[in-house]
């Protein structure tokens, strides 16, 4: 779920902010037109995923409330904040569908499915653990942020690294260098910004999980959050490497191709953070171990505090 919706976020950010950037740059060589058709079909395929991962989730909450037995769908979606978050992403992979199949070649249908990811990111928040805070409105605003961001860097990152380059190899030997050069350094910026969102929102989201310090490995929800931590900042070596080593070489064409194997390792350790990412959404943060969250709470079942993991 996570990962096709970081897909999603990807394909706009790519469209809207870097590929149009670039195209109408001066004497850039990669067309807007080249890339939109590969990206809407990427975009599309991760839509599909995500749509069905919703559904698995759901049923998978609803099963964990019915202790094993039955499903619990409709009092969760009527009366509990968890149902009304998922039914707001929902309505977004509604937009984004609806986005990309009726939108065809305009420009602003981008912008629509945007929307639809914002949405997603908002119920990833309120169906998470931002919910279960002091202050959760503010909470649930920096999550979703969060969750924009991540997208915006690893989403981004895998459609510049396949679509992307492999467009500017596409081009005459001569123009490949100018286009490749404007295309990272479109994305540089964007990731950059990315990667500070997401230092400033996960500091937050901890300092507000953790009570303590000593908690980061002392709980089982630290240990988790120190794991993603030290993976992160692997993939941030790479890329790293990637914006100081390999990107001032891109004016020679045969940098383009060790780009492409650096930014695949990035894209294998982005991968391994959303898993690790996934395993610390389900796990529950020692500041709330023995409080049932408000999306379960108007559901009187003995096996409340256990389906708030899910």
């Amino acid at each position: 779920m996570y990962l096709s919706a970081m897909l999603v976020i990807g394909s706009c950010a790519f469209i809207l902010l870097i590929a149009t950037r670039v195209s109408h740059l001066s004497g850039s060589y990669l067309e807007l037109s080249a890339v939109v058709p590969s990206t809407r079909l990427l975009a599309r395929w991760a839509t599909v995923i995500l749509a069905f991962a919703m559904v698995a989730r759901l049923l998978a909450q609803g099963f964990m409330l019915g202790e094993g037995e039955s499903l619990v769908i409709a009092p969760l979606l009527e009366e509990t904040l968890w149902g009304w978050g998922w039914l707001v992403g929902a309505v977004g992979t509604l937009v984004i569908a609806g986005g990309l199949i009726f939108g065809r070649r305009r420009r602003s249908a981008w912008r629509v499915i945007a929307v639809g990811t914002i949405a997603v990111a908002l119920s990833f928040s309120l169906t998470g653990h931002a919910t279960s805070v002091s202050s959760p409105m503010l909470h649930v605003t920096l999550d979703t942020i969060h969750a924009m961001a991540a997208g915006g860097w690893l989403g981004t990152l895998l459609v510049v690294a396949t679509i992307g380059l492999r467009t500017v190899l596409m081009l005459p030997v001569e123009r490949r260098s100018h286009a490749a050069s404007e295309l990272i350094n479109a994305f540089s910026t964007f990731a950059l910004l990315c990667a500070t969102t997401l230092a400033i929102t996960g500091v937050v989201a901890a300092w507000s999980h953790l009570p303590t310090v000593s908690a980061l490995w002392q709980t089982q929800y630290g240990q988790a959050l120190l794991r993603k931590l030290v993976v992160i900042s692997l993939m941030a070596l790479v890329g790293a490497f990637n914006w100081l080593v390999i990107k001032p070489r891109l004016t020679n064409p045969d940098a383009i191709s060790l780009l492409r194997k650096s930014a695949a390792v990035e894209l294998t350790i982005g991968v391994v953070v959303v898993i690790l990412t996934a395993i610390l959404v389900g796990t529950s943060p020692p500041d709330s171990e023995d409080e049932m969250t408000p999306a379960v709470r108007s559901i009187p079942t003995a096996v409340a505090p256990t389906s708030a993991r899910v």
